[in-house]
């Protein structure tokens, strides 16, 4: 089983010591940790992640787990069959994934100015490009331009997908984000979230998770505290993560799968 963990925007693989799926290569340690662009556009991120795959496992069964905008990141490496996985990809499991976008994103980068927010995007975007930096990831994430990868990027038939989402206690610096959300939602689980993403968001395809909604916020997903700068939260995300991969591991085929995390062990 060659492992592949695709991380989200903005935030390295690895900073100062700190690696963004905690404690996880020390767990799995023949697994990838791709490093791309940390602000790139999906299209551009994909193509990093399906050329840093290829190298490190040019035969063999391959599972995918991605955190928040590396999920989308994988679909579209799925769907465009980059470097030729597709054919052995077994699974890809995504976490917190905006797959139908986030109303935050909405905020800061949708097609409609919204006052100083936006503004404040524009400038750190155009800074940002003149220093050679792409920063076009985050207008992926907004629900407008979800609903266009989504018919764009369709599910493959051969591929298990499994979706996991969290949904709180929220850190204080996500505790805004939270509130974006909330007031924005119509149904329930669209306004339960994890401070970036909605549970609503969260589930790819269909209306299903492979498990209950974690107790977690968007960081500590991954293994972190905001609120304690180096801790690690309350919530046992190692033994989330060992639940994901054996549920992944749990697929013992790579062909015309149909389980879709629905009722998945």
């Amino acid at each position: 089983m060659n492992l592949v963990f695709a991380s989200g925007f903005l935030i390295p693989q690895s900073l100062k010591g700190l690696d963004y799926f905690r404690d996880v290569a020390k767990q799995y340690p023949g697994a990838l940790f791709p490093r791309v662009a940390l602000a790139g556009n999906v299209e551009l991120r994909a193509n990093q992640l399906a050329e840093q795959i290829d190298a490190a496992f040019p035969q063999g069964r391959i599972d995918i787990v991605a955190h928040s905008m590396g999920g989308l990141d994988a679909r579209f490496l799925l769907s465009h069959n980059l470097r030729g996985l597709t054919e052995r990809i077994a699974t890809l499991s995504t976490i917190a994934t905006p797959h139908r976008g986030s109303p935050v994103a909405d905020l800061l980068a949708g097609p409609t100015p919204l006052g100083p927010q936006r503004l404040v995007y524009e400038i750190i975007k155009d800074t940002m490009a003149r220093q050679g930096y792409a920063i076009g990831g985050l207008a992926n994430l907004t629900t407008g331009a979800a609903m266009t990868f989504n018919q764009l990027c369709p599910d493959v038939p051969q591929v298990t997908y499994f979706a996991y989402a969290g949904c709180g206690p929220r850190s204080y610096a996500l505790r805004a984000g939270g509130w974006v959300i909330e007031r924005a939602a119509s149904t329930a689980d669209e306004r339960q979230n994890d401070g970036l993403v909605s549970v609503a968001s969260a589930q790819w395809p269909g209306t299903h998770l492979a498990e209950p909604a974690w107790p977690a916020d968007h960081l500590a997903e991954v293994g972190y505290d905001l609120d304690r700068p180096g801790a690690k939260p309350n919530f046992d995300f190692l033994a989330a993560m060992i639940r994901v991969v054996e549920r992944a591991r749990s697929v013992t085929e790579v062909g015309p799968l149909q389980q879709l995390a629905q009722g998945a062990p």
